[in-house]
């Protein structure tokens, strides 16, 4: 994956605690701000949902009123 150089500005503290736990877990200090942008940008990014509605032509102009015909006929029993 291509990556991006980017400068974040930390307080004392946070970063003396983020370098001690780099030397506990024997990790880079990089390494763990990327594993917790990454964390976060994935929890306030909204997953887009898939939908299966209207992908398809099935060439049948009755299909939405026999769906449940063509499933079990199709995929077996319930």
């Amino acid at each position: 994956m291509e990556k991006e150089r980017t400068s974040i500005l930390l307080e004392k503290d946070i970063m003396l605690k983020l370098k001690n736990m780099a030397k506990f877990s024997n990790k880079s200090t990089s390494f763990l701000i990327r594993e917790a942008v990454t964390e976060y940008v994935a929890k306030k990014v909204p997953r887009k949902e898939i939908g299966i509605i209207g992908i398809v032509n099935s060439g049948d102009p009755n299909f939405a009123e026999n769906d449940e015909e063509y499933l079990k006929k199709n995929f077996g029993k319930d």
